[in-house]
C-alpha cells in the first residue's frame, strides 16, 4: 500500500495524501563510436531502388536490314510481303493481297480510301520482279517452278503458292488449296488445272515445268525490260 500521511478529518473519515513514487533513474551506457570498430567495418546496407528510370535513358534498337521490304508484313495476311505494292495512301501490301482488295471492295483494308479502278495496271511496286535477277527466279532442288496460264503466255506462280504446290505435289496428294488474291481455288494434279473454288467452270491449266522457260511475268507483274 502505498505510503501516505493523515491530512485531516472530516464527518470521522480521514484523508491521506499520497506520496508520489520516486521512479528509478535509467541508466544508459554509450560507447563511443570511434572505438567500435566492428561496426565502422561493416558493409551499408543496400536497398534496391523504387525510383523509375529517367525518361533520358535510350533502349538500344535492334538493327534493322538494309533491305527493308523483306522483312515487311502485309496487314491482310500477316506474313512477310511478297512484290509489295504501296496506294496512294501509303499502306503497303503483298500484290496479290492486294489485287483481292482491289478487286472486291475497292478501298484500302486500313484507312477505307478508294483505289483507282486502273491502279492494277500500273501498281507501285517497291520491288518488281526482275526476270535478270536470279534471286526473284527461285527454283525447286530440281530446277522446276510452277505456273499457270494466261494470255499469250505463262505467268509463274508467287514464291509461296509455288511451295505450297510443290509440297503437296511432293507428298503425292492429288490436289491443293490456295488462296490467291483473295479467292479460294483447287489445284488439281491429275488434270494440272487449276479452279476457282465458288465457279469450278473458272479454269486454267497449270503446269511444273523448268524455271528457264520463257514466261510473262512472275503472279500477274510483267518482268521490268
Amino acid at each position: 500500500m502505498a505510503d501516505g500521511r493523515k491530512a485531516g478529518s472530516s464527518g470521522g473519515r480521514y484523508l491521506y495524501k499520497r506520496r508520489a513514487k520516486k521512479s528509478k533513474p535509467v541508466e544508459i551506457e554509450i560507447s563511443d563510436s570511434s572505438s567500435d570498430s566492428n561496426e565502422d567495418n561493416e558493409p551499408p546496407i543496400s536497398f534496391p531502388s523504387t525510383v523509375p528510370p529517367s525518361k533520358s535513358t535510350t533502349t538500344p534498337m535492334p538493327p534493322t536490314s538494309e533491305n527493308p521490304t523483306t522483312t515487311m508484313e502485309c496487314p491482310v495476311c500477316l506474313q512477310p510481303c511478297i512484290h509489295p505494292a504501296r496506294l496512294p495512301c501509303g499502306h503497303i501490301f503483298c500484290f496479290l493481297c492486294l489485287k483481292g482488295i482491289a478487286q472486291q471492295c475497292k478501298r484500302c483494308a486500313m484507312c477505307r480510301q478508294e483505289i483507282s479502278p486502273d491502279y492494277l495496271d500500273r501498281p507501285d511496286l517497291l520491288q518488281a520482279p526482275d526476270s535478270q535477277n536470279e534471286k526473284e527466279a527461285e527454283t525447286f532442288e530440281d530446277g522446276y517452278q510452277w505456273f499457270y496460264e494466261g494470255r499469250n503466255g505463262w505467268w509463274q506462280y508467287d514464291e509461296r503458292t509455288s511451295r505450297d504446290l510443290e509440297t503437296s505435289y511432293k507428298s503425292g496428294t492429288r490436289t491443293c488449296e490456295l488462296l490467291i488474291a483473295g479467292f479460294l481455288y483447287t489445284a488439281d494434279f491429275d488434270e494440272m488445272v487449276q479452279s476457282r473454288r465458288n465457279e469450278p467452270h473458272r479454269r486454267r491449266r497449270i503446269k511444273r515445268d523448268l524455271a528457264t522457260i520463257p514466261k510473262k511475268g512472275v503472279a500477274g507483274i510483267r518482268y521490268a525490260v
